[in-house]
């Protein structure tokens, strides 16, 4: 799989694989200032968004399932350690997809936060 820039956004960049059009993902970055004890500061919002279309058997036929993975994160760059962190729990918990968390079971593995 050869991930390349497929464009550049105003407000992010979207990368693709050649070989399979239906793959993507999405970095898009704004910001804007917010308030923390009375100090300004810039809140920054990165939305990350994979799109897929996955060939799945439904009923003994062939479909294109398109499939989103979206995520959020906003803070402010004084919090970049503590997202760093939290994205680590994300970036561990392998064990849901198992669980069939995203078919709407309870995990059974508690989140991990270091």
């Amino acid at each position: 799989m050869a991930i390349k820039i497929q464009k550049i956004e105003n407000n992010g960049i979207v990368y693709a694989d050649p070989a399979d059009p239906g793959l993507s993902i999405r970095f898009k970055q704004t910001s804007q200032g917010k308030s923390l004890n009375g100090v300004p500061v810039e809140n920054h919002v990165t939305e990350i968004i994979i799109n897929d279309d996955n060939q799945v058997t439904v009923a003994g036929s062939n479909a294109i399932d398109a499939i989103s993975v979206r995520l959020r994160i906003s803070g402010s760059a004084q919090s970049k350690a503590r997202v760093k962190a939290l994205l680590g729990v994300l970036a561990s918990t392998n064990a849901w997809a198992d669980e069939d968390v995203f078919s709407g079971f309870r995990p059974v593995t508690p989140p991990s936060i270091t």
